[in-house]
C-alpha cells in the first residue's frame, strides 16, 4: 500500500528528533501566512503523528507539504525538505533554486542541485528521451549529443551520460535548463 502524505510527514518528523521538532513547532507558531496555528494548539502536539495530523488538518493534504518544506528550510533541515519533496512528488518552485545550502560543517555548499543529486537523478529519472527532446529544442545540447545519448538502451546509462557530459560542460545555465524540466519530464520510477 502506498504511503499517504500524512505518513510521509510523520516519517520526516520522526527523522527530525525532539530538538528540531521543537524548532519546527516554534517556526510554525511564528508563521504569519494564513491559515495560522495557535500556540495552544501546538502545545498539545506530543509526537510525530500528532504533528502530521495537525499539518494535514490545518493546511489540507495538498497544502501541508509545501508549508512543511518551507518550515524545514527555515530551520536549516534542507535534507529532510528535499527528501519530503522527492517522496511526495510535490516540487515547489524553491526546489528549482540553483543553490540550496546543505547543513553541515563549514561553509554552505555552492554546488548546483543537479550536481548534488546526480546519483539520485541517475537512478530515479527514467523518461530521459523526453528530457533530451526538450534540451535539443532549447539548444542546450547538439543533435550529435542527442543522437548519441538516445542510442543508449538503459535510462540510467542515458541519464549518467547526459549529466556527466553535456550538463557538466553546459555549466549553470544548462543545469538550470535541465532543472526547469522537472515538473514536466522528471518522471520517477514507481516506488523510487
Amino acid at each position: 500500500m502506498a504511503k499517504s502524505i500524512k505518513d510521509h510527514l510523520q516519517d520526516i518528523f520522526d527523522d527530525l528528533g525532539k530538538e528540531d521538532q521543537k524548532r519546527f513547532k516554534s517556526k510554525l507558531c511564528d508563521r504569519k501566512t494564513e491559515p495560522r496555528v495557535r500556540r495552544a494548539t501546538i502545545e498539545k502536539v506530543q509526537d510525530s503523528l500528532d504533528l502530521a495530523d495537525l499539518m494535514v488538518n490545518t493546511f489540507t493534504t495538498d497544502g501541508s507539504v509545501p508549508v512543511t518544506i518551507e518550515i524545514l528550510q527555515a530551520i536549516g533541515c534542507n535534507e529532510q525538505a528535499v527528501e519530503l519533496k522527492e517522496n511526495t512528488g510535490q516540487f515547489s518552485s524553491d526546489f528549482c533554486a540553483p543553490l540550496v545550502p546543505l547543513p553541515g560543517p563549514g561553509a554552505p555548499s555552492n554546488e548546483h542541485f543537479i550536481d548534488r543529486n546526480r546519483a539520485k537523478l541517475i537512478s530515479r529519472v527514467y523518461n530521459v528521451d523526453a528530457i533530451l527532446d526538450q534540451l535539443l529544442d532549447k539548444k542546450v545540447i547538439t543533435e550529435e549529443v542527442y543522437s548519441n545519448i538516445r542510442a543508449k538502451k538503459n535510462p540510467r546509462i542515458k541519464m549518467r551520460e547526459l549529466l556527466m557530459g553535456p550538463m557538466k560542460s553546459a555549466g549553470t545555465k544548462g543545469k538550470d535548463a535541465l532543472l526547469a524540466l522537472k515538473d514536466i519530464e522528471f518522471s520517477l520510477r514507481p516506488g523510487a
